[in-house]
């Protein structure tokens, strides 16, 4: 959909009327190309453009620091256009002198005729590397792709007609170009090597799966190879039919075609606004004169019209509309015009809505806030419905609702938000496109204790000391928009009475990001009266949940000066592993959803106790154990008391590497055979406990993984269970007799002619199995006493 920004309309039209930059010592990039901190790269493209062509040098010769004043703007393009250069930017200034910033710009010429070609244009989406895949690989639309170069002739030739093409497809498919000068990488990936080059994605397509068009370049040929890709899925309706498909569906556009009715749309059309419509009416083709002469007087002239059922049951009539119109697009509106419409919410309303919801009574919203006429919003709001029955869309007015926009922090339009049983509000920041509206409206519905948060609501979250997990991301930035989804994902999986859900828009609360120390997008924090435990795991639902589970579930023994004594009182038969880190080490980061994954894999084990101390808070402590380097990972084995024996790891610090490292500590029960071993102590001979044998490989990269989960299941059924492991690789013609296939492959032998396959699995779940079998032997063997 369009964006309209008011705001930096206005900004860009005082920057011209007095525009002397760019004197200041320092000047904020977003008020010098006069754009709000949450402008798209679309938005930044066109105000550079604009300024651009205006303050060329070659366009004020007279002036003497045109030069200097045009390098700034160039550079503050350069560094707003660029996602991670902008994060850089936004959180730390500017990080390079300007005057030093000396790169080559354009003529005014290229400014005024090539650069950005498709930036105008509000049908054509211009993509780019950070955005590509995620809108091409897109199971519900159709995209067609013009890669070109501002350089090019040919590519100029194309524009008007790929303009023109855009508009006489819009809501059949995705229009889009990618600049091959901006984003060279993305081209040269997708092996782009002449331009124009156009692809054509259907729905579902993967990234390099590009249909290379190759036909004629004109507004027939193109629209004729897309139209021939498109499902239009017209019915052919008859009065053996009839009567049955009005009873299926409410609503039905039907064209009234019999072979002498020259009014009637060409079958191009038809298939166009068909595809246009999918979703939100059925659509059929009326051949039978009789048929056409009872649905409509003077069919001929009368050849499209629209069939409503304005109850909900079936077998009420439905409602007849004659569609008037020269062209698809005036027929669309028409049928548009027809239905329902969604509901005017103002301040008043939106209070009342909202009193009803925090009273856990009715069904969430979706609201659309806008400014001027909501006409080419029509589409969209007209095709949710169906998409979101359980949900009511509403429309607010932010010209007539300013109070009420300014409030929730709406500062561009369209902009979509939720409104939650509950009461919590949140707004949508991902792309106007019809299913993905649609899902975020499900998914925010569902994500009841997640909440938009202001300034003044962040201070009453310290004050109250209540569990907060809160998400700091700027709108533009593209791994928060990742992260947002996940975010709701994982806020599904908790009470609301234990723990809520939090985001703050940096490029609307700036200042309070800046006093919370907040250094990069998105960055997420869990929030517990005075403590924060910053997330540092991977970015998705099952990641959040691992870490909040942890965080108020903690398995990791948190040592510190008051409790420190339990280490250094530790008896022989405990083994401690300690980690001695720094919140704002990287490495330290990156090892603290390992640790508590240990933590976990080995609890199990009752003798090992998996320990942090953070030596910020605790330096003195640190200091005294003589902590020079973060992180620190320290082992107090088996055997020693307190502090007397220690053990430091160099390793890999994942998870495997760590477990395979602490189990080497404890007494293994593990035996090592080799084939002729295993024939004489398994395999021929009678014994009292079963074993369990691991057949392995050492070049297998599952046995090397498998490994420390088999020293723990060894050691969980010590004394019931005896255990052995035989290498493969020795004697393969011995493990082939056996039937061995596959490495690992794990046996229970209860005796030599009696074994039972175990599904290698977490420890938990095969020890689980091997009681089994064990105790459903002993019933059989009972029974047979």
């Amino acid at each position: 959909m369009y964006a309209v920004n008011i705001g930096s309309f206005l900004i860009f039209l005082l920057l011209l009327s007095s525009f002397d930059p760019i004197n200041t010592q320092e000047t904020d990039y977003y008020q010098l190309l006069g754009v709000n901190r949450d402008a798209t790269v679309k938005e930044i493209r066109k105000a550079f453009k604009n300024i651009a062509v205006k303050l060329h040098p070659d366009k004020n010769k007279d002036d003497k620091n045109a030069d200097d004043n045009f390098i700034k703007l160039t550079r503050a393009y350069e560094v707003l256009k660029d996602p991670e250069s902008r994060k850089v930017y936004d959180i730390h200034g500017e990080q390079m002198d300007s005057q030093n910033f000396r790169k080559q710009y354009h003529s005014y010429s290229y400014y005024r005729d090539q650069f950005g070609i498709y930036d105008d244009d509000p049908i054509i989406v211009t993509l780019s590397k950070n955005d590509y895949e995620v809108n091409i690989l897109d199971t519900n639309q159709a995209w067609f792709v013009n890669f070109y170069s501002p350089n090019c002739h040919h590519c100029h030739e194309l524009a008007p007609i790929w303009r023109k093409l855009a508009r006489e497809l819009e809501g059949v498919i995705r229009i889009g170009a990618v600049n091959c000068e901006d984003d060279f990488h993305l081209c040269h990936q997708l092996r782009i090597e002449a331009y124009p080059t156009l692809l054509y994605y259907e729905k579902e397509f993967h990234l390099y799966e590009g249909i290379k068009y190759t036909g004629d370049r004109t507004v027939e040929a193109l629209e004729d190879f897309v139209l021939s890709k498109v499902d239009g899925n017209i019915l052919i309706v008859s009065s053996a039919n009839w009567e049955n498909l009005q009873s299926e569906n409410d609503r039905w556009l039907l064209f009234l075609c019999n072979d002498d009715n020259p009014n009637c749309p060409s079958e191009k059309n038809m298939l166009k606004l068909s595809a246009s419509l999918v979703g939100l009416v059925s659509v059929g083709k009326v051949i039978e004169e009789s048929l056409c002469e009872k649905l409509v007087e003077n069919y001929q002239e009368n050849s499209v019209i629209l069939l409503l059922r304005t109850e909900s049951v079936s077998t009420s009539p439905l409602l007849l509309h004659v569609i008037h119109g020269s062209d698809t697009k005036d027929i669309l509106e028409n049928v548009l015009v027809n239905l329902p419409n969604p509901e005017i919410v103002n301040e008043e309303k939106f209070k009342e809505i909202r009193s009803e919801l925090r009273t856990e009574s009715g069904k969430p919203w979706l609201l659309c806030f806008y400014l001027g006429a909501a006409t080419e919003l029509n589409l969209l709001l007209k095709r949710l419905p169906p998409l979101i029955p359980d949900i009511n869309i509403g429309l607010v007015h932010c010209g007539k609702s300013s109070a009420l926009c300014s409030s929730l922090h709406v500062v561009r339009y369209p902009t979509w938000g939720a409104l939650k049983v509950g009461g919590a509000f949140e707004i949508y920041h991902g792309r106007d496109v019809l299913y993905e509206v649609a899902n975020f409206a499900k998914e925010s519905a569902k994500s009841t204790n997640l909440h938009a948060l202001s300034p003044a609501d962040f201070h009453n979250i310290l004050s109250e000391g209540t569990l907060w997990f809160i998400d700091w991301y700027a709108p533009w930035c593209p791994p928060c928009r990742k992260l947002l989804p996940e975010l709701r994902k994982a806020s599904q999986n908790f009470d609301p009475e234990k723990i809520q859900f939090g985001t703050v828009d940096c490029t609307s609360h700036r200042e309070l990001c800046r006093r919370q120390g907040i250094n990069s997008y998105p960055t997420t924090i869990l929030y517990n009266n005075s403590q924060t435990n910053v997330f540092h795991g991977v970015p998705d639902a099952n990641s959040i949940t691992d870490f909040l589970y942890d965080m108020m579930n903690p398995i990791v023994i948190i040592l510190d000066d008051t409790n420190f004594i339990q280490l250094m009182r530790k008896p022989k038969e405990e083994l401690w592993i300690v980690d001695f880190f720094a919140p704002w080490c990287g490495p330290c980061q990156k090892l603290g959803p390992q640790w508590r994954q240990l933590a976990k894999q080995v609890s199990s084990l009752s003798e090992v106790k998996v320990a942090q101390v953070d030596c910020v808070v605790n330096s003195d402590l640190c200091e005294s154990q003589n902590i020079r380097n973060y992180p620190t990972i320290r082992l107090y084995p088996l055997g020693s008391r307190g502090l007397n024996s220690i053990a430091i790891y160099n390793g890999k610090r994942d998870t495997l590497s760590l477990k395979r490292w602490v189990i080497s500590f404890l007494p293994s029960p593990v035996e090592h055979f080799s084939a002729k071993e295993l024939e004489k102590q398994v395999l021929t001979r009678k014994y009292i406990l079963p074993w369990i044998v691991d057949f392995y490989a050492p070049w297998c990269g599952h046995c090397i993984h498998f490994e420390p989960d088999f020293r723990t299941l060894a050691l969980r059924l010590e004394g019931k269970v005896r255990s052995a492991k035989v290498d493969c690789e020795e004697d393969r013609v011995s493990c082939g007799r056996l039937g061995i296939r596959e490495y690992p492959t794990l046996r229970l032998y209860l005796a030599p002619d009696s074994f039972f396959p175990i599904e290698v699995e977490d420890p938990a779940q095969m020890l689980k199995r091997v009681k089994q079998i064990i105790k459903e032997a002993e019933h059989t063997e009972h029974d047979e006493l």
